[in-house]
């Protein structure tokens, strides 16, 4: 008797080996006695332990590469912490209904925002570092950086 092609796959697939695919922790069962409870609440927890943390670790061995973005709020001088590696910063500060903004880069590091209320300006350092300052009126930093 030949199967259809349907049940094949489907044979395949609920007789596959179980590295194939991961097994999922075990369910807790609830029986008459207490201890065993326990023991079954114990080994799930643990098992669900033991599969986020090597989740986890592998996400940490290869750390996607991307961009990271901060906001800071800037009131009077500031002094950032080190950044891994700064693409850009943009100052803002409120004008009006709007928001006056003025973008730094490793090419040109220093730049300044004005409104009629307050100035603040910025610099991005050699050590990757950013200086900040506002007159007044509170700013606002972001700095756009590599992961």
């Amino acid at each position: 008797m030949k199967l259809p092609k349907t049940s094949s796959l489907l044979l395949a697939f609920l007789t596959a080996p179980s590295f194939v695919w991961p097994q999922a922790c075990p369910k807790v069962t609830l029986t008459p006695s207490t201890q065993q409870t326990m023991q079954s609440l114990v080994f799930s927890v643990n098992c669900l332990i033991d599969t986020s943390e090597q989740a986890r670790s592998r996400s940490a061995e290869n750390p996607r590469p991307g961009l990271l973005v901060e906001g800071i709020s800037i009131t009077g001088a500031q002094h950032t912490r080190p950044y891994p590696k700064i693409v850009f910063a943009v100052v803002a500060v409120p004008a009006g209904g709007t928001m006056k903004m003025s973008l730094a880069t490793s090419d040109n590091p220093e730049t300044k925002a004005s409104s009629p209320a307050s100035e603040c300006k910025i610099r991005i350092n050699p050590d990757n570092t950013i200086d900040a300052q506002c007159g007044t009126t509170s700013g606002t930093l972001f700095v756009v950086f590599h992961r």
